[in-house]
């Protein structure tokens, strides 16, 4: 009775429409292709099929890198294989290898290639250690580098070294063996979430570095969006100054990184970031504050577009990470930007940087427990045990963490809003003397510790000011591009220059002007670079990378 009475039941409005429509559509079909050859009605839908394949993949290509891009990346292999064009390459290669083993060899000490056939005795080794570290510190202990460097004292650092020892052979891994350092991963990370404003389901990890936060959050991201969207080509919107970790994801995690554009601040272009979101983008990340030109992205504004949208947001607080909580107190005002604007969902903060702890020290946080999960990795089959891990380590050193926990305890709040003072001080400083000064102008803003210039005048290059500023004056500045600029990273080393810096910059701006043909190396190797593809430059780059990894032989003195 059930089935004839379910069977007695009249379609629902929707599907009597269809039901009409299917005879009339059958009838016009079949009468198209009465009398036609079944080979040519086949032919004429293979084609049809291919044509429509081939649009889509001309609006793929064009939606993601640009047909222009796309026809040059597609080329270039096939031009690099060309005699004339193979030869020159390996030329250049093989000239640009040569000069960076002779740079790097000139400050060799007692290189080995070999294990010594007896031991070294400690006393040697340790007077090696000396040598070294004396050669490694002389390059930025006058305080004229960027960045690199942020603490500087020998005092602070053999402390942070004593604590580093004392866990330089314990691993995180193992939480039942090493209880303390267990203890102090996690305070570490829970008082990084505390300088956020996070609440009780804020949460974090702790990471070897900012690319690891950065690759753990879009990690989570893309595992979130694929669980619950169902989102299978994933996709995040960042802004062309968001730091190269990104993109970095995006090539570790097959993630497609769209681009947005900026405003003539040097901040986030809101307009186009939501014209570049779609059903697929998972995230949009906001600097605070970017590398390139110190300029905090509108994250209030970025987190509402965020709602709106479903998607996460990331805000990347790498550089300015032991600076920007602590701004307000210090007397620098600043619009919200973690997690108590309501939209934000994760941040990275490297203590390794302003926060004065040892290299290898990073946290990414969470807005949530169930967030963080995404960035888990599970194997519950592996035939040595179910193995888990919060990272991308497995192992991992216990010295960066007790050191980190150190570092943090003894500067505490007051002794971090105090070089926070300092620091962005002499920031700001620098930033008014770059804008008063004659032929040079501000690129973005000075929000934090980044200050970036360019050339406001034809005859002054920003990159041979940099090339004169080196050469006469001892400072190394960063070089950017995209557009044109040189920055310089405050640090306490550097801020404790700030006047200095500016009567050398003055001096270079009147230098370059008169004397430019001097200073066109890194203005020649800039204009170069834009006038090549990308395959050509990654070329260089490699080369780049396998000297510097090449141990040079020497015969050893022991």
């Amino acid at each position: 009775k059930y089935l004839l009475k379910q069977s007695s039941r009249q379609p629902s409005p929707s599907a009597a429409m269809v039901l009409a429509l299917e005879k009339p559509f059958r009838s016009w079909v079949n009468g198209a292709f009465r009398g036609k050859d079944p080979y040519g009605v086949l032919r004429t839908a293979v084609f049809w099929a291919a044509l429509l394949k081939f649009l889509l993949r001309l609006r793929w290509i064009i939606g993601r890198e640009g047909l222009k891009t796309y026809l040059i990346d597609a080329l270039a292999p096939t031009i690099r294989k060309l005699p004339p064009v193979r030869r020159k390459l390996e030329k250049e290669m093989a000239g640009t290898m040569a000069s960076l083993r002779e740079k790097f060899s000139k400050e060799l000490t007692e290189p080995r290639m070999t294990l010594p056939s007896q031991g070294v005795p400690e006393n040697d080794i340790l007077e090696l250690m000396a040598k070294r570290k004396e050669l490694d510190t002389k390059h930025w202990k006058d305080g004229k580098i960027t960045g690199a460097v942020y603490h500087g004292e020998e005092k602070h650092y053999d402390f942070i070294s004593q604590v580093f020892g004392k866990w330089g052979f314990t691993n995180p891994l193992h939480p039942a063996i090493h209880p303390a350092l267990r203890q102090m991963d996690s305070e570490v990370v829970q008082m990084v979430v505390n300088m956020y404003n996070g609440g009780p389901e804020c949460c974090g990890a702790f990471t070897t570095g900012g690319t690891e936060s950065i690759l753990m959050a879009i990690k989570a991201y893309r595992d979130w969006a694929r669980a619950e969207k169902g989102i299978v080509d994933p996709n995040i919107v960042i802004c062309n100054t968001a730091h190269a970790a990104f993109d970095k994801a995006g090539k570790y995690f097959g993630v497609f990184v769209k681009h947005a554009r900026t405003n003539e601040a040097m901040e986030i272009d809101l307009k186009h970031l939501k014209s570049l979101i779609d059903g697929n983008t998972i995230a949009i990340v906001g600097s605070c504050c970017q590398y390139a030109h110190g300029t905090i992205d509108p994250i209030e504004d970025m987190a509402k577009i965020a709602l709106s949208k479903n998607i996460g947001l990331h805000v990347d607080c790498c550089l300015g990470g032991f600076l920007v909580p602590f701004m307000e107190k210090a007397g620098f005002p600043m619009r919200p930007f973690d997690f108590r604007v309501k939209g934000v969902t994760s941040i990275s903060c490297d203590p390794h940087k302003y926060g004065f702890a040892p290299k290898g020290s990073s946290v990414v946080m969470f807005s949530s427990k169930t967030l963080r999960h995404f960035m888990y990795c599970y194997l519950t089959k592996w035939t040595g045990g179910i193995y888990a891990t919060p990272t991308m380590t497995g192992s991992r050193a216990g010295g960066p963490v007790a050191a980190t926990w150190a570092a943090m305890c003894k500067f505490g709040e007051k002794g971090y809003i105090e070089t926070t003072r300092q620091i962005v001080g002499a920031a700001k400083k620098i930033g008014q003397g770059i804008n008063d000064m004659k032929g040079l102008r501000l690129v973005g803003r000075a929000d934090v510790c980044v200050v970036a210039f360019a050339g406001s005048e034809e005859s002054v290059n920003c990159y041979a000011i940099a090339d004169c500023m080196q050469k006469k004056f001892g400072w190394e500045l960063a070089t950017c591009q995209n557009p044109p600029c040189v920055h310089i990273a405050l640090t306490l080393p550097t801020s404790k220059n700030a006047d200095q810096f500016l009567t050398d910059l003055r001096a270079s701006v009147e230098d370059v002007r008169t004397n430019a043909a001097e200073y066109t190396s890194t203005a020649g190797l800039y204009g170069m670079a834009a006038s090549l593809p990308a395959s050509f430059l990654e070329d260089a780059a490699a080369t780049y990378l396998d000297a510097m990894s090449e141990a040079i032989p020497s015969m050893p003195l022991n």
